[in-house]
């Protein structure tokens, strides 16, 4: 699922695998946030030494993972990075529905690919008071009404791209970026590591990005932007 071409950005949103929006942050006052684990999904020793029916049967075996442990409530985010990202390393992103590290490593360690070396796992901390549960709940409710239809949905069905800001001045981001959680195309605060500001942009690429937030960027102090792509609801959290 978690490389960079059309295969992988096809195999992002398994209809279940959702984020949600900002809920109530203000420039004011930055939400405490629900804990959560990011997992950065990077490039293990394995990647591309593997024979074609092993790496079949590794990914194949990725994807039904990944709807598992979504129908299970474990995994709440899910989407391979693009073209631009800060580390050439970076593939995909998984976020846990728990703050315990241990727990998060266990269940994303069930990753047939991790398994298998192509991949390795790198765990953060991220707290954010977007309703990452409810939207996994809508993802779920549309794969079932799907399926009652007579339909299977492909990996990929209602994928689109984004870009993920991280930058370093967590308190200078949420000043500039809570402003623009209403309807502004800042779809997601959180904060990463304590420290660091996490953000979701409506963005197609980090060049639009750039053009669409350039003013407020530059007084956010250091960050990076990666080209992203995750399930369509992501930008329909706010809606009713």
């Amino acid at each position: 699922m978690l490389g960079i071409d059309l295969k992988s950005v096809q195999a992002v949103a398994l209809g279940t695998i959702l984020a949600g929006g900002v809920g109530c942050a203000s420039a004011a006052t930055e939400p405490e946030g629900r804990a959560f684990t990011l997992v950065y999904i990077r490039t293990g020793p394995m990647s591309g030494r593997l024979g074609e029916e092993e790496n079949r049967r590794a990914f194949a075996g990725h994807f039904e993972n990944m709807g598992r442990m979504a129908g299970e409530r474990k995994l709440v985010v899910a989407g391979p990075f693009g073209k631009r990202r800060h580390d050439e390393a970076l593939r995909g992103l998984f976020v846990m529905n728990t703050g315990d590290r241990a727990e998060a490593e266990a269940w994303a360690s069930t990753d047939p690919t991790t398994l298998a070396g192509v991949f390795i796992l790198e765990f953060h901390d991220f707290a954010t008071d977007a309703p990452l549960v409810a939207a996994l709940e809508r993802g779920l409710e549309r794969e079932r009404q799907a399926k009652a239809e007579g339909r299977t949905p492909n990996p990929g069905d209602g994928a689109r791209p984004y870009v993920l800001l991280i930058a370093e001045h967590r308190d200078a981001t949420w000043r500039e970026l809570a402003p623009l959680a209403d309807g502004g195309g800042v779809l997601l605060l959180a904060r990463l590591d304590g420290e660091r500001a996490f953000a979701l942009l409506d963005a197609k690429d980090g060049a639009d990005a750039e053009q669409r937030f350039g003013a407020v960027l530059d007084r956010i102090g250091p960050h990076t932007l990666d080209d992203w792509f995750a399930s369509d609801q992501l930008a329909r959290m706010r809606e009713p």
